[in-house]
């Protein structure tokens, strides 16, 4: 009876490990990958700028086991890189109402911390306003949650990787500058 029992324990403590194992969201493709798959199970990414696509996806559609919203998207940020185009970022964007109903939930920040570790949001989580930051290895992930001037949560986790972290701050510093450039050409 007695090793029964430790047989059940060990398959319902097996069970909670794969469960939990399972709890990321399946983004298919790594950062610094071609397209080529992600196309291939969803779509072509959308160009926002010379050099530089957008595809935008429903949570629920890469997260299944994660009880996230469908006002939660992902988009994967592209960048064309040595004549191809290589995923430079995942950001997961909460879409709240005028009332911040979802991020009120607190379901990115929880989804957040059970991916990425914990964070201190102090006693009350829901007034958080603020960011966190986890670095490992090359990897980077930022939990974003602050109050705008609209009294509207801008809620977002940001995933790269320091390569293509800094590739894409050079893309966007360049474009500003670029864009500096032409207002000063028509004045």
């Amino acid at each position: 009876m007695k090793i029964f029992k430790e047989v059940i324990l060990t398959i319902i403590a097996f069970s909670l490990y794969i469960s939990s194992a399972q709890a990321a969201c399946d983004f298919i493709i790594n950062i610094g990958d071609k397209k080529t798959k992600l196309v291939e199970k969803i779509a072509e990414p959308i160009p926002m700028f010379p050099g530089q696509f957008m595809l935008p996806v429903q949570s629920t559609e890469l997260c299944p086991h994660d009880n996230l919203d469908m006002d939660i998207a992902v988009e994967y940020i592209f960048l064309e890189d040595d004549a191809a185009i290589r995923l430079a970022a995942i950001r997961m964007l909460v879409l709240n109402d005028g009332k911040n109903t979802l991020s009120n939930k607190l379901t990115l920040m929880n989804y957040a911390k059970k991916v990425y570790g914990d964070f201190d949001t102090g006693q009350n989580p829901g007034i958080y306003n603020n960011f966190n930051v986890w670095e490992k290895s090359q990897s980077i992930v930022i939990y974003k949650r602050l109050l705008d001037a609209e009294d509207m949560i801008v809620e977002e986790i940001y995933i790269s990787n320091k390569k293509y972290d800094e590739k894409l701050g050079k893309f966007y510093y360049d474009l500003e500058m670029n864009e500096l450039k032409e207002d000063e050409n028509t004045n």
